[in-house]
């Protein structure tokens, strides 16, 4: 008898140790430790089983003779099925029975499976020879595949992974295009061929202009002629400002929608087709306008309150300085003034620079005069009769100072 023996090292999905015969072939598989083990075992043709093997048995030494014992070792199954090297149900070559008999001596179990599996596989493919139940077929595959592959019944199956993908082809007028592969398995790196030149990858991307290009997968060729139009392309900068309203109908690079306002400052792309002509915007968005501000003051005798109002698309910050010196509040507050006149300056700035100042000259009353005799004074045309009078000057209301080619006006406090 000639005995085959094929070990193989493999990953398994089955990890329990498990002897499979297929009585269609007498090829059998030992599935041990994550090796499989495939050789050719001798069984009888019609037998169906589902057991395991529990025991071991051992040649034992009698004075008679008259009783007849195996004179060899066998593994026995719960069922009382034996196999063994010579006259057993099942034979099988010395080096699997040294495997099997060992792993059963230290007590563990091997589960034992036996029928008629009309398949053959190959590395390519596999051959289902008879009609059998789908389940039998899932069930003998699966020792052999992660995936069990789509068998259904008698014939012939190619093992070999069909690639499966669209191809999208997208342009913009001007600056070339692209072909790109959408897988719906995994994604595989094709091969493109332009103007005698190879390149892998998922997606090949050209100028402007007529192509032929040629997509190998899987030994099948894909030839594709692209045409990717030519276009006058226009660059212009320009400055927005922050907080305006975008009135052209432009393609953000971005993702910004083209009815959006522009509320951040930064640098956008976006692009405008004009017939043949590609105009790309380069935007750069910022603040130019200085903040409003108001600075409201009320006099009560030496005490004066003081309120900032500023308003700005961007963020910015305000400032009070009295007499030359900053004081230490931002948006407004009471002072107690020292003298009768003082110099307050009120400053906006926001975060690209631009500033607002308000200049006041405050002035507080001077005190009573008493005169000998009462008088009269006119303001108006209303006539005031009184020996006092409470005074200050009204000169002028207001003038202008020009200091660093900026002009502020100074409003007196009243």
């Amino acid at each position: 008898m000639k005995w085959i023996l094929i070990l193989l090292i493999l990953p398994l999905c089955c990890l329990a140790v498990e002897l499979l015969v297929n009585t269609y072939d007498m090829t059998a598989y030992l599935f041990l430790n994550g090796r499989r083990v495939q050789f050719k075992a001798l069984c009888p043709s019609d037998m169906r089983s589902a057991d395991e093997f529990i025991d071991v048995y051992e040649p034992v030494h009698l004075v008679v003779d008259y009783i007849p014992l195996p004179n060899v070792p066998l593994l026995v199954s719960k069922n009382g099925l034996t196999l063994g090297t010579k006259t057993a149900d099942i034979v099988v070559p010395e080096e699997v029975f040294a495997l099997l008999f060992n792993h059963v001596k230290s007590g563990r179990t091997i589960s034992l499976t036996v029928d008629r599996y009309p398949i053959e596989i190959y590395p390519d493919r596999i051959r289902v020879l008879e009609p059998v139940e789908r389940r039998k077929i899932e069930f003998f595959l699966s020792h052999f595949f992660e995936k069990v592959p789509p068998v259904a019944g008698p014939g012939e199956y190619s093992l070999k992974e069909e690639i499966s993908y669209q191809l999208i082809v997208s342009y913009f007028p001007g600056l070339g295009g692209a072909a790109m592969a959408i897988f719906e398995s995994e994604p595989i790196q094709l091969t493109f061929v332009h103007n005698g030149v190879q390149t892998e990858g998922l997606c090949l991307v050209l100028p402007p202009g007529t192509h032929s290009v040629e997509i190998v997968s899987s030994g099948s060729t894909t030839e594709l002629d692209l045409d990717f139009p030519e276009q006058t392309v226009r660059f212009e900068p320009a400055q927005i400002e922050l907080g305006s309203r975008n009135e052209k109908p432009l393609k953000f690079l971005s993702g910004l929608l083209s009815t959006d306002s522009f509320s951040y400052p930064g640098r956008y792309v976006a692009l405008e087709y004009l017939g043949n002509e590609l105009i790309v915007h380069d935007l750069t968005v910022k603040d130019s306008t200085p903040p409003e501000l108001v600075m409201n003051t009320k006099l009560i005798d030496s005490m004066c309150y003081i309120q900032l109002q500023a308003e700005d698309v961007s963020p910015y910050e305000t400032f009070l300085y009295l007499d030359g010196e900053r004081l230490p509040v931002e948006r407004g507050g009471v002072l107690k003034l020292e003298s009768a006149r003082h110099t307050l300056i009120g400053v906006a700035r926001d975060a690209f620079g631009n500033a607002t100042y308000r200049v006041l000259v405050l002035e507080s009353m001077q005190d009573f005069l008493m005169f000998t005799e009462e008088i009269t004074i006119n303001v108006g045309g209303f006539k005031f009769f009184s020996p006092y009078l409470k005074w200050r000057i009204f000169d002028s209301a207001s003038y202008e100072v020009k200091v660093n080619e900026k002009t502020f006006r100074i409003e007196k406090s009243r």
